[in-house]
């Protein structure tokens, strides 16, 4: 079995544009009030059931790490990427399977079924692959394009907490959206 990691974060780059040229300044479906600025940016993940990202927008002021985005997932904030959980069931249950990294190298995937770091090494890869596109989101001026706080931040975070970045004592500096 085969993921293509890459050809997922150029569909997942087309859905985040997309949310942010339709983004409603006075209807936000995230924490906070509507018509503040945004604080925080959260493109969350899960892979293993249902298989998907999500994006919410958080307008309340401050760090807040209290997982409230997750209240939020609904038609709206959803991105359906169902192959991936067919494909973190069948590595995580052992079976060999390759993944095609965002960078278009490959890695060939073969985890013990009984190996509880399974779940969290497959993880890591879409992360990894999320982190690097809001990064390049970012840098580009894609983020910049809502209406953000002069301190706002990005995060990635897999649904289950198998994947967290920034870590919370470097959201201000790694996470800094460039405005």
């Amino acid at each position: 079995m085969k993921l293509d990691l890459a050809k997922d974060k150029a569909r997942i780059r087309r859905y985040i544009a997309k949310r942010i040229k339709d983004y409603p300044v006075y209807v936000n479906c995230g924490p906070g009030e509507d018509a503040d600025p945004i604080q925080a940016i959260m493109l969350g993940f899960y892979a293993a059931q249902g298989g998907y990202v999500y994006l919410v927008f958080d307008t309340r002021p401050g760090k807040n790490f209290d997982g409230n985005w997750t209240l939020f997932l609904e038609d709206a904030t959803l991105f359906l990427l169902p192959k991936w959980t067919a494909f973190y069931e069948h590595v995580c249950s052992g079976n060999p399977g390759t993944l095609i990294l965002s960078d278009g190298s490959r890695k060939e995937l073969k985890y013990m079924d009984d190996d509880a770091t399974s779940e969290k090494k497959v993880n890591a890869f879409i992360g990894e692959m999320l982190r690097t596109l809001m990064i390049e989101l970012s840098e580009d001026g894609t983020l910049s394009q809502l209406p953000l706080r002069k301190d706002a931040f990005m995060m990635v975070e897999e649904f289950d907490g198998h994947y967290f970045w920034p870590d919370i004592k470097s959201v201000a500096t790694k996470g800094r959206i460039k405005q």
